[in-house]
């Protein structure tokens, strides 16, 4: 029988648009490394996101960067809503625990 694989960049990907979708969001955090680009040599968060996967139960981290003057409480929960809807629909996987960190705030001209 054939199978299908689901690649934790494709994974990622998801987590990324359900996340930059949300009204408010200016971008995930990737880190001191977005400054000083050879900080990050384990290029752990390399895009604002941290999952993990167990028993088919999906956990994850998002830092965001959010928009200046948006209520960042409904941004967050917006943001889980929307990757939970996004996982839960387009893998075979449930989620868990979707924490989002807001890392910093920017002002939009």
């Amino acid at each position: 029988m054939s199978e299908v694989i689901i690649t934790d960049e494709a994974i990622e990907s998801i987590i990324l648009n359900a996340t930059l979708s949300v009204d408010g969001v200016f971008d995930t955090w990737r880190g001191i490394e977005e400054y000083i680009p050879y900080v990050n040599k384990d290029k752990k968060r390399p895009h604002g996101v941290d999952f993990v996967i167990q028993n088919d139960i999906l956990s994850a981290n998002v830092f965001i960067v959010a928009k200046y003057g948006y209520d960042l409480r409904k941004i967050g929960a917006e943001v889980q809503k929307n990757i939970k809807l996004r996982i839960e629909t387009m893998t075979p996987f449930k989620v868990g625990k979707i924490n989002v960190i807001i890392e910093d705030i920017k002002y939009e001209h």
